[in-house]
């Protein structure tokens, strides 16, 4: 079985004083569903440093794992490519590529998953990409076929780019498997118990219907709450009961909140509307169970697969969502709940690329290049109440599409259904490392990349001299280890923590030269039995100090 690991960088889950996002509500339950369903006697992680490595053990034994861990960095000279693929929180891989270039390119296979696609930090961030030592072995998963082919297309592009710019004939290209997201459908299951206490606590008397959405309370990142509001002031009308929208969320704008208190006192008079706090855990962990219906009427291209409505039908309620991005892959249309039409203007239009023009160039931030965005895109509203119509009309119908959701997600989204896909890419992945050879040649002088360059290389220019075998050192006097303390303390060693040569070394070189010299460079080589690159350091550290003299052989 191949090994595999996972990358591990505490930005990528929740914890206290982080912003609430999806990305990292989906790292943190993919790191807790890695942990429980990857088989294997030991888990193995890659971080960036030491300390991020002592804080995914110290949070992998709180979660529970009793096996022995295994972490290795990326920074220093640690193999990593021994963990056969390795796992990252988003679509790229860090400069592992680079680092992977130090051990052999064919050694392991880097995997990135996607989230939001549509930001302008993500779309560089693929270009770069593919201007690393990526191979054909590497892959991106995508979590639903609408962000598989917003990849393939960014990447059919940059690979376009690449054959024009650099006559390239063979780009390789990263595999792009699709792989949903997960959830560990346990956290989700309700009862009577949570209804009663959500209902009670904001206000819905059994009679009512509660329609429920979950997300960040955005208007232009997330989803645009006017075709909501106007298709469940059309189902209320008629509805012979009340009929309540709680609107799970948080903001960190006052006027995104006022937006949405507005719309719904001018658009839903006949809807019952509560903006309920998300931030608070009990209510995001136990706020299900209160509701009857999930909708989220997105319409927004930031959106890429889609968890909420996936934790929806986990916690046993019907689903309505737009027909849009990875929803069509999470919910089975008249089954699980009911997909609502969707409508974008014709691709290749001045419009559309204009709007490119005004994102690139940075007229248009990403919040407004969102907005003109979302502004072409529809949602059937007529749909959407004939939709949300049907589900408040009828209680078993409910049940029945309830049931059935839960039944699909335990089947298809629990994490012990989708790890062993990741399992299973990886062995095709190690398939096609076998016997390969890697597509980018190492550099000349044994750097990894054109920015891992010798400094003294580079930079020989600048001084008026170099040392030479032929110099002769002359001490000024012995150095002692308290006039090196003291030293230290002025010169910056001290305070930046990085030394040439341990201090006890360099003291024994020091009374070498003071017993001994002058000797030239080459003398001093051989009798203090030191690497040249080690000696010349050390020197040039002396020698900066005043502590020893270096004159070229037969200058007085």
């Amino acid at each position: 079985m191949t090994s595999t690991a996972i990358f591990f960088h505490s930005d990528a889950i929740e914890s206290d004083g982080k912003d609430l996002v999806g990305r990292r509500s989906a790292g943190q339950s993919f790191l807790r569903g890695y942990l429980e369903h990857m088989p294997g006697e030991t888990v193995h992680a890659v971080t960036q440093h030491k300390r991020a490595a002592e804080e995914f053990e110290k949070t992998a034994k709180a979660w529970g794992e009793t096996r022995p861990v295994d972490v290795a960095t990326l920074r220093g000279t640690t193999d990593f490519t021994s963990k056969g693929a390795i796992f990252f929180p988003g679509p790229g891989y860090l400069d592992a590529a680079w680092r992977r270039q130090r051990f052999g390119g064919a050694k392991c296979s880097l995997v990135g998953i996607t989230h939001t696609m549509s930001t302008r930090r993500v779309m560089e961030g693929l270009h770069r990409l593919m201007l690393e030592p990526v191979e054909d072995w590497d892959a991106i998963i995508c979590t639903s076929r609408a962000v598989q082919s917003v990849v393939a297309e960014q990447m059919a592009l940059e690979e376009e780019f690449i054959k024009r710019r650099f006559r390239a004939k063979i780009v390789p290209m990263p595999q792009l498997p699709i792989i949903p997201l997960g959830i560990q459908t346990a956290d989700f299951i309700q009862g009577a118990a949570q209804r009663n206490t959500m209902r009670a606590r904001f206000g819905a008397t059994d009679d009512a219907v509660v329609v429920m959405t979950m997300g960040r309370i955005t208007s232009v990142e997330k989803a645009n709450p006017v075709p909501l509001f106007l298709a469940l002031e059309e189902v209320a009308k008629t509805a012979g009961k009340p009929v309540h929208l709680w609107m799970v969320g948080w903001s960190s704008r006052e006027d995104e909140t006022k937006l949405h208190e507005t719309g719904a006192k001018e658009l839903a008079p006949s809807v019952k509307v509560t903006l309920v706090d998300g931030r608070d855990a009990e209510v995001r962990r136990h706020i299900w169970g209160g509701a009857d219906i999930f909708t989220l009427p997105v319409d927004n291209i930031q959106e890429t697969f889609g968890l909420v409505p996936v934790e929806a039908m986990a916690a046993g309620l019907p689903v309505v969502m737009p027909d849009w991005n990875g929803f069509r892959d999470t919910i089975v249309q008249g089954e699980t709940g009911y997909l609502i039409p969707t409508r974008m203007p014709d691709a290749g239009q001045n419009s559309g690329a204009r709007l490119a023009e005004r994102f690139a160039d940075g007229t248009d931030d990403y919040l407004r290049f969102l907005s003109l965005v979302q502004q072409q895109t529809q949602l059937d509203v007529r749909a959407y109440a004939a939709a949300l119509g049907a589900l408040v009309a009828d209680a078993d119908l409910r049940a029945e599409m309830g049931l059935a959701g839960q039944m699909h997600v335990r089947r298809n989204f629990d994490w012990r259904a989708v790890i062993p896909q990741y399992q299973a890419l990886a062995e095709e992945l190690a398939a096609m490392r076998e016997g390969m050879k890697p597509s980018t040649p190492g550099m000349r002088r044994g750097a990894i990349s054109p920015l891992e360059v010798d400094p003294f290389q580079l930079y020989h220019g600048y001084p008026s001299h170099h040392l030479a075998g032929t110099d002769v050192i002359t001490a000024h006097g012995a150095l002692n280890a308290k006039a090196l303390t003291k030293l230290d303390a002025v010169n910056g060693r001290q305070l930046y923590g990085r030394k040439v040569m341990p201090d006890a070394q360099l003291l024994a070189l020091s009374a070498l030269i003071h017993e001994h010299g002058p000797l030239t460079m080459e003398a001093l080589e051989a009798a203090a039995e030191l690497p040249k690159d080690q000696l010349q350091a050390a020197l040039l550290f002396l020698a900066k100090y005043d502590l020893v003299a270096i004159t070229p052989q037969g200058s007085k």
